[in-house]
């Protein structure tokens, strides 16, 4: 159960902007004299309205950490002693190692992705000539930087470039740090040149394997250069061992509390915990539970009575509602408020489609045969739906993740996706998964032996090709709502 993950002091919109600032600050990302980018696209990085970034432009400027006037970008003020920024890095470096370790399988795999998708080569050309014409570490740095978020582009997956620009911030080790330490840890530029060099090559001949690996090569170094660094500035301790509960910005800025607490409910309900119990609790009872307000618990009830999971009666309480009582009632949320999830949940699904073999290779091998033969059974026991089944494949794959970093990745997709089911609500809809039954069971019974049987190629194969169909389903669906199709993440053809 996540029940207790969400018994949390509610964090607002604008505290993940301000501990954003802060933090990028704290690393040594930014510095004084820098500018923040302008305020409408910090609007949109962060999924909050003009009135909360200008809210934080006060916080910031009333603390003396930003200088900002009207029509202009706000510039740093203060900066942080290099004493003060290694005291915040050791303090970080568990949680630095933990998302390299984490993203270690996807990285590359994403980027190489979208590498292979890249047709005009000449911007990413014009990048790496102004890294060497660069007269500062930093500069070349930021072209490399910019190279590297140019890839994800292909997938028009705005939750994906606020993510890649979260975990750029986050792992960020000042090049200052090098200085005393041994010089082998200094950044190999000439290196990174040459591996990038080989990266346009291999993308200019469609050879994908090629880009991964190049690909690999730069986030090793990277990994490894930190890695040096943090050792040498913060040597383990017996207190340092676990790493500490975080989660992604870019991610919990677009789930607000309520979209969290329904989707503890909703794995709750279907867990069974409320099968001898006519109502699910009552508002006051998850108010408590939850520590929330009465206007969250409100919002998450209306979400659960939107999608058909609940339905809840004036002065009685809330009902569970099987499959087959599902009508159509009048929406208790906002419509806008619906179709502009709905674009996240596109974002998400896309972006876990994506993940979604890189992370099966590491984490299969791992699974004892006891955990594969009871998910198995559970799949084998559900109906031939693809997104039943696609939920219950993701709901073990965080259960089964190495790192926090992927767990609390894993977790927060999953959240999002709840979105999606607002798509059942589409007037005259026409489920896809009806279509091909035949395909889809047969599908089931073949991942069903191929986990009873350990045979991890044909398990990803055909997970993969679930997921695959499951995003071209959901794209195909949402766009018969009225949410702006030009933002919708891109269809994936095949690499």
């Amino acid at each position: 159960m996540r029940k207790e993950a969400y018994v949390l002091k509610e964090i607002s919109l604008y505290d993940y902007l301000y501990q954003s600032v802060l933090t990028q600050l704290a690393c040594g990302a930014l510095r004084q004299g820098d500018r923040l980018p302008s305020q409408t696209e910090l609007c949109r990085q962060y999924n909050v309205g003009i009135t909360t970034v200008r809210r934080v432009y006060r916080m910031l400027q009333a603390e003396g950490v930003i200088d900002c006037e009207a029509r202009t970008k706000a510039v740093i003020r203060c900066d942080l002693t290099n004493a003060e920024i290694t005291r915040m890095i050791q303090n970080r470096k568990l949680y630095i190692l933990d998302i390299y370790r984490s993203l270690a399988p996807l990285y590359p795999f994403l980027q190489a992705q979208g590498a292979f998708r890249i047709k005009e080569l000449e911007p990413l050309r014009n990048l790496l000539r102004q890294s060497v014409q660069a007269e500062e570490q930093r500069g070349r740095l930021h072209c490399y930087s910019q190279l590297l978020e140019t890839l994800f582009s292909p997938f028009n997956n705005q939750l994906l470039k606020d993510w890649h620009q979260e975990v750029s911030h986050v792992t960020y080790v000042p090049l200052y740090a090098t200085l005393q330490l041994d010089p082998r840890v200094a950044l190999p530029l000439e290196e990174f040149q040459q591996l990038f060099n080989e990266l346009l090559e291999a993308m200019a001949n469609s050879e994908i394997s090629a880009c991964e690996a190049r690909l690999r090569q730069i986030y090793d170094k990277g990994w490894m250069r930190a890695e040096k660094i943090l050792d040498a500035l913060a040597p383990e301790s017996e207190g340092q061992r676990k790493v500490p509960a975080y989660s992604w910005a870019a991610l919990a800025s677009r789930t607000p509390k309520y979209t969290a607490i329904a989707c503890s409910l909703l794995e709750r309900i279907r867990a069974g915990e409320f099968d001898d119990q006519r109502y699910i609790p009552s508002i006051p009872q998850l108010m408590q539970e939850y520590s929330a307000s009465l206007a969250t618990i409100r919002s998450a009830v209306a979400v659960l009575n939107d999608i058909g999971v609940i339905r809840t009666a004036a002065k009685k309480g809330s009902v569970i509602v099987s499959p087959s009582d599902f009508s159509l009632a009048p929406m208790k949320l906002d419509k806008a408020i619906v179709e502009e999830n709905i674009v996240t949940f596109l974002d998400a699904l896309q972006l876990l489609t994506l993940c979604w073999t890189p992370l099966v290779r590491v984490l299969f091998p791992k699974w004892t045969s006891a955990f594969r033969q009871a998910l198995a059974e559970r799949l084998e026991a559900l109906p031939s739906s693809a997104g039943i089944l696609a939920g219950e494949l993701l709901r073990q794959l965080r259960e089964g993740a190495l790192y926090a970093g992927q767990r609390q990745f894993l977790t927060q997709l999953e959240d999002l996706l709840l979105w999606g089911h607002y798509l059942k609500r589409l007037p005259n809809l026409k489920l896809p998964d009806a279509l091909l039954p035949e395909r889809l069971c047969d599908d089931q019974r073949r991942i069903v032996q191929a986990l009873k049987e350990s045979e991890e190629a044909i398990f990803i194969t055909l997970t993969q090709r679930l997921f695959d169909e499951a995003y071209a389903i959901a794209r195909d669906l949402a766009r018969q709502t009225e949410a702006e199709i030009s933002r919708f993440p891109a269809a994936l053809e095949k690499a």
